[in-house]
């Protein structure tokens, strides 16, 4: 059963009526609630079109779908029962209150039949990546970036915090890159559970890195056979920069070890610098009045968070079209972009804040394409966007 058949029976309104209503047969309808679209673009203009603008219209229809997690066009799915689910957590148990963890969203597609209705040969949204060409940096992406080279070369300890989406991963690509065609040598921990990391595994990561040596049986030989290796590195004017993602799965006690390897010194040179990748609860971590016992460690730590793109939404749609040869214009009405970012801004108290990440915009533009493509739209309007 599709959802627009469970959405028809909570309402109350049989079928053979709601046929009327939309100007079709009820054996057209029936073949619709079963997945049985029609098959000639005409055919489908005249009943997918309407019915479409008629649940986007009914505010009952449109609360019922928003309390179920799905969207005008979702209608065609099957019905699960408890509604779509669209979010997972991203945050192991026990992490904080699970209600305040950062959602992970799922990655919307944009449709053969939108494809081919707006003669799209790729999905500006999948597989997007390939190279630093196909990289968007907003101007607050370009500073970040430059956050994390100056920490790396200079012996900083930063932290770069961002909701899911927010191009936390693309901006350690881009740093990593550029860190290794200036010789900088970068330590990655490479242990899965982050929550698991220890004053030894830091330790061991840093002297497996940049070494060919095994690391020591004990932490004194340990830290004595890393600072060694470190100096010599140092001495030779050699760089080097520990980098951790999901960091705010790392405990106080790891914390505690990072200052304490970053205030390994060469003389007046710290030898090592840090940077720490994660979501939005690293904050929370890092929040000297909630964790006073690692005040001396959080003192030391510069922090900055990722924003949503804002005003860079439209230069950031046109580079993705762009990289697949296609004109933005012929797809997106000029009113889209103000209301992309209306659509993606979160009221907290007082506070507007701008959740406009590229993974966020991504699926926003892809469903309201698709949605624009089942109703025989000629663009994506803003007013789509807003049902989306």
């Amino acid at each position: 059963m599709s959802v627009l058949k469970q959405l028809l029976i909570e309402l109350d309104i049989p079928q053979r009526e709601f046929a009327v209503m939309m100007g079709t047969s009820k054996n057209t309808l029936s073949r619709i609630l079963q997945g049985r679209m029609p098959v000639y673009q005409k055919s489908r203009e005249k009943t997918i079109g309407p019915i479409m603008a008629w649940v986007s219209k009914n505010k009952t229809a449109m609360a019922w779908l928003k309390a179920r997690n799905y969207g005008v066009s979702d209608i065609w799915l099957p019905f699960e029962g408890q509604g779509k689910k669209k979010v997972a957590w991203s945050a192991p148990i026990g992490l904080g209150d699970p209600n305040e963890i950062e959602p992970r969203e799922d990655i919307e597609m944009i449709t053969r039949n939108a494809l081919r209705y707006f003669k799209m040969f790729n999905d500006p949204f999948f597989n997007d990546v390939n190279s630093s060409k196909d990289i968007f940096m907003s101007g607050e992406h370009r500073f970040l970036r430059e956050m994390m080279l100056d920490a790396a070369q200079y012996g900083g300890f930063v932290a770069i915090v961002g909701g899911v989406g927010s191009g936390k991963s693309v901006m350690r690509k881009v740093a990593v890159e550029q860190l290794m065609q200036e010789g900088v040598k970068i330590v990655f921990p490479l242990i899965i559970d982050k929550s698991r990391v220890s004053p030894a595994s830091l330790i061991d990561a840093i002297v497996m890195d940049i070494s060919d040596e095994p690391p020591k049986r004990s932490l004194e030989q340990k830290t004595r056979q890393a600072m060694r290796l470190l100096k010599a590195r140092a001495e030779s004017g050699m760089k080097q920069v520990l980098m951790i993602e999901e960091s705010q799965m790392i405990d106080k006690r790891a914390f505690k070890a990072l200052k304490q390897i970053h205030e390994l010194e060469n003389g007046f040179s710290r030898l090592i610098g840090i940077i720490l990748i994660g979501q939005p609860e690293l904050l929370k971590k890092l929040d000297e009045v909630s964790n006073p016992d690692i005040r001396e460690v959080t003192r030391r730590i510069t922090t900055a968070e990722i924003q949503g793109l804002g005003e860079d939404v439209a230069a950031y749609l046109r580079h993705k079209f762009t990289r697949t040869g296609k004109n933005v214009d012929d797809i997106l009405a000029e009113d889209v972009y103000p209301a992309i970012n209306q659509k993606l801004s979160r009221t907290r108290g007082r506070k507007t804040i701008d959740k406009s990440y590229p993974l966020s915009v991504n699926n926003l533009v892809a469903r309201a394409i698709n949605l624009a493509a089942d109703m025989g739209e000629e663009k994506v309007s803003a007013d789509l966007v807003m049902t989306c």
